[in-house]
């Protein structure tokens, strides 16, 4: 059995909506793709353990994927790459080395944009803090969601890799929205 929010295996259950329900839990960035400088708020600085201001002006990507699991570094900095080549968007779980030797697990989701030539220019996303959370309805669908985003990475189909994109974000904007306290049925009639 893993030990809750330190395993491999993934973030504990339930933490997407508790997450998001949390006012500090969720961080934003933007990505300078060519200078390869990413500015975050505060909270992303404490998720990573840097100095807000230093953050707050733009730190090296360098820095900040060396504070990536090792074992999650690989497919983090594929998907992201991924995601500027083709000018998409991306959703990846993976886990932090917080300070102090505590691992965190975060949800990056973010989209690349391309100039008027084609080339990757910035990114912009949000980071949500997973550790710790309860559990709640909609995080089944989320964790789903997330298995079907590594099977199609697997499959290489850009279409496919979209729509499941697609309905993490869909997933992310309900239970962001507090779509996760309401029930299917009662959704359409209130």
């Amino acid at each position: 059995m893993r030990e809750r929010g330190t395993g491999r295996d993934g973030p504990p259950p339930g933490a997407l909506a508790a997450a998001c329900a949390a006012p500090d839990a969720v961080a934003t960035w933007q990505w300078d793709i060519g200078a390869d400088i990413l500015c975050g708020d505060a909270r992303m600085a404490a998720l990573y353990g840097v100095d807000p201001a230093h953050l707050r002006g733009g730190a090296p990507v360098p820095l900040l994927l060396d504070r990536i699991h090792p074992d999650d570094r690989g497919t983090v900095v594929t998907r992201i790459r991924r995601a500027a080549e083709e000018g998409g968007s991306y959703v990846v779980p993976y886990r932090l080395l917080a300070p102090g030797g505590q691992i965190r697990w975060v949800l990056s989701c973010g989209r690349c944009a391309h100039d008027a030539a084609g080339r990757p220019t910035e990114g912009r996303g949000v980071l949500i803090d997973l550790t710790g959370a309860e559990t709640h309805p909609l995080e089944r669908a989320a964790e789903h969601g997330l298995a079907v985003r590594r099977a199609v990475d697997d499959w290489h189909d850009p279409f496919l890799r979209r729509l499941a994109d697609m309905l993490l974000m869909e997933i992310g904007r309900h239970l962001a929205a507090g779509g996760a306290e309401q029930s299917p049925e009662n959704r359409w009639t209130n």
